[in-house]
């Protein structure tokens, strides 16, 4: 089955602002001491030092609440999809993250309801952290490296931190821009977590943007392809806990399969799986395709998470060219904090 392509509104509006944050990312790149004096600056005014400031971003949770009268959808994302008019990741392919296209799906929700979605990078505490650029080592150099404290790995930990406040502080429904979680992503290792564990979420109001991978069996899909299953499983790496392999699964009895799905779900999210099993049955999935309900705002998602076929050098000048699309393979690394 061919992948549906992203809307060209929704393409357009990612492809924008990834190549915005590009440039920015440029700059900082070319004066990390700019940007460390910024940071500098609002540590001075709180009084503390740039570490115990950047800390404390990363638990305030009055920046990260949305503000009064709203309660925005809380989106979460993990990895992207190559594009030919996308910036170049570390392996210098055109890489769009999920981050821009979660982004541009936010704002065209807050278009018609204002405070209707939000993403990280979007609350007051996300975009303060998100300029910071603690993912360049010319920055934390800047910043005085290791012996101010910046060790080796701060942004992500740091980016883990903020996103175990933001995942605590959501409410209701969450949708999740990517396929499922790696076990490299921090959506893997703490948003999920802290969104099963959060009263106000839970793992019944988790739900993925896209369908599972086409390649996998069809019972498989169906099975181990609902929300509920890829909000507790992993699918990359049979050394960690939680994996299901996708074409071992289908070669297993039906009743093999269901004590692994219960099992996982019952050691990362006690006692929400009956529940999820009884939710309303419009939430549920179908059998064989896997539905797409968050998109009832005119953006039907692909398939599956997508890479360009042949992919070009990265153009930022003249229209936007839509891409042929097919499957992408899996991501060997971070790419981006999510």
């Amino acid at each position: 089955m061919s992948p549906e392509p992203i809307p060209k509104y929704i393409e357009r509006g990612a492809l924008r602002r990834a190549n915005a944050r590009e440039e920015a990312t440029q700059e900082a790149r070319r004066d990390p001491k700019a940007v460390a004096r910024r940071i500098k600056a609002a540590a001075r005014e709180a009084q503390v030092t740039p570490k115990a400031y950047i800390d404390g971003l990363a638990t305030d949770k009055a920046k990260l609440t949305p503000p009064d009268g709203t309660k925005p959808i809380s989106a979460f994302w993990s990895y992207g999809l190559k594009h030919p008019q996308a910036p170049l990741n570390d392996w210098s392919e055109p890489f769009l993250s999920q981050r821009f296209i979660a982004e541009e799906w936010a704002t065209e929700r807050n278009k018609t309801r204002p405070g209707a979605a939000q993403t990280l990078e979007t609350t007051q505490g996300g975009r303060e952290l998100d300029d910071m650029f603690l993912w360049e080592d010319e920055v934390i150099e800047a910043l005085g490296g290791e012996a101010a404290g910046f060790e080796e790995g701060y942004a992500k930990a740091t980016w883990a931190k903020i996103s175990d406040t933001y995942a605590g502080l959501a409410e209701g429904r969450v949708v999740v821009f990517g396929q499922d979680a790696d076990t490299r992503s921090i959506l893997h290792q703490q948003e999920l977590g802290a969104l099963c564990k959060n009263p106000n979420v839970g793992l019944h109001n988790i739900h993925f943007a896209y369908e599972p991978d086409q390649k996998w069996p069809e019972v498989t899909r169906a099975e181990a392809g609902t929300d509920a299953v890829r909000a507790v499983a992993q699918f990359n790496d049979p050394t960690v806990p939680r994996y299901i392999d996708p074409h071992g699964f289908a070669a297993q009895a039906p009743e093999v399969r269901k004590a692994q799905i219960d099992g996982i779900s019952e050691a990362f999210a006690p006692g929400q799986a009956e529940a999820e099993a009884t939710k309303a049955p419009e939430l549920q999935a179908p059998p064989k395709s896997v539905r797409t309900p968050l998109w009832q705002v005119g953006f039907k998602q692909p398939l599956k998470t997508t890479r360009a076929v042949t992919p070009t050098s990265v153009s930022r000048a003249g229209p936007v060219v839509d891409p042929a699309l097919a499957p992408r393979p899996l991501a060997t690394g971070m790419d981006g904090p999510a």
